[in-house]
Parts: structure tokens; sequence; C-alpha cells
């Protein structure tokens, strides 16, 4: 997937000194806190939310590991939506089964 310009424009501004990237294998070449303000950025901005697990380095190596983790995004978002199998009524609740704890009247 080809990153949106929008997305492009703000790596390479947040970059400096660095040139702009003119290769989508070349190293992105920011560290922690870039990546932060980058994963911010996709989600404010582009409404692409990035779970805890996806925040590792090789993810934002480069513009095509980055291209491919919103491609990922937007198929997960393409995707039909898949029905939970449900439970039989009687299981759904805990007060479905009913047990007399009160002592016996002889």
């Amino acid at each position: 997937m080809e990153i949106p310009q929008k997305i492009k424009d703000y790596i390479d501004s947040n970059r400096l000194p660095l040139p702009p990237i003119k290769d989508e294998d070349e190293p992105l070449q920011i560290d922690s806190l870039a990546i932060v303000r980058l994963v911010a950025f996709l989600e404010t901005d582009c409404g692409i939310r990035i779970e805890d697990e996806e925040l590792i380095a090789e993810n934002f190596a480069n513009l095509r590991k980055l291209g491919e983790l919103i491609a990922s995004k937007s198929e997960a978002a393409e995707a039909p939506h898949q029905p939970t199998a449900t439970a039989h009524p009687a299981f759904t609740s805990a007060t479905a089964v009913r047990t007399d704890t009160s002592p016996k009247k002889d």
C-alpha cells in the first residue's frame, strides 16, 4: 500500500534536519518519541487505531512496513462482521438456575 501523502508529509516534516524520504525502503530513522507522536497523529488526524501489540520498531522501520500496517487496518475495517455464537437462554444469566437454600420446615 502506498502511504497517503498526508502521512508522508508529517513524517518528512518531523525528521528534520534529515532530507525527505525518497524510497519506501529507506529507514525512517525516527526515535521512540517520534513513533509515539506518529501514532498519535495516525489516530487523531487519520483515524487509524494502532494497538499496543503493534507498537514494535519493525512496523515503523520504513514506509513500506508502515504502509503494510495501515493496509492491515483498512482490511480489518472492511471485513464483514462475523456474528458471535450466543449461549442457550437457560445459561445466559446467573439467575436462570435457582436453588432453594432456605431451611426445610417439617
